[in-house]
């Protein structure tokens, strides 16, 4: 009788919370007794799970496709910290906790920075700000910078693809590929988002920060 062959990794997950547990900075996973470390962060939009024992669609998603890419460590930062289904930008009185957790975590050296907070909130004058604020913090960061794209190509004109859309679409193909780190083109007319008034400010009277990296 041949013998049975066993395969096994033990992963530790983590997450970074505010002491409120109302945001959420980090989620990671680590696969542990590996020699050789390969790193990665992922930045999303925002996070939307509370609970580190159930993984959401999107965290799914980025195991699924990077695991096999050999990376042994990933984790999960976003454009936002506030744990919600449903991002509200205009409802955010300050991103300044996020921002700065963002610029620490940066130090930690990773191999591969994925740049994949999406599409959904193009044209609002918040979530342009902030990334406008990620690309100066990523300036020093380049060459490791990527974007996801997938393997034939099909999906090739789109920027900063979410994990959540290119799970989707094409799962087992994703490919990274160089950020392109072009300005953020202002649009002719931008309509301000909910809650908002013409000056700018969101429902707390807070004025978007300007985005300059410390």
């Amino acid at each position: 009788m041949e013998k049975n062959v066993i395969d096994k990794f033990v992963m530790e997950r983590k997450t970074i919370f505010d002491k409120a547990r109302k945001k959420r900075f980090e989620l990671t996973f680590q696969i542990q007794g590996e020699k050789e470390q390969k790193k990665i962060l992922v930045i999303g939009l925002n996070p939307a799970s509370t609970d580190i024992k159930v993984l959401d669609t999107t965290t799914t998603f980025i195991l699924n496709n990077l695991l096999p890419m050999g990376y042994t460590t990933i984790t999960i930062c976003n454009l936002y910290a506030d744990l919600c289904k449903k991002l509200k930008p205009s409802e955010i009185a300050n991103n300044r906790e996020n921002r700065a957790y963002l610029r620490d975590v940066l130090k930690r050296k990773f191999d591969t920075i994925l740049i994949g907070f999406g599409n959904t909130f193009t044209g609002n004058k918040f979530v342009s700000e902030e990334k406008r604020y990620l690309k100066e913090l990523l300036k020093d960061y380049k060459d490791c910078s990527m974007d996801l794209v997938d393997e034939a190509g099909k999906y090739a004109r789109l920027r900063a693809t979410h994990p959540l859309m290119a799970g989707r679409y094409y799962p087992g193909q994703w490919k990274l590929r160089p950020y392109q780190f072009e300005e953020v083109k202002k649009e002719a007319k931008e309509e301000a988002p909910g809650g908002t008034d013409k000056n700018g400010e969101n429902q707390e009277h807070q004025p978007v920060v300007p985005a300059k990296a410390d």
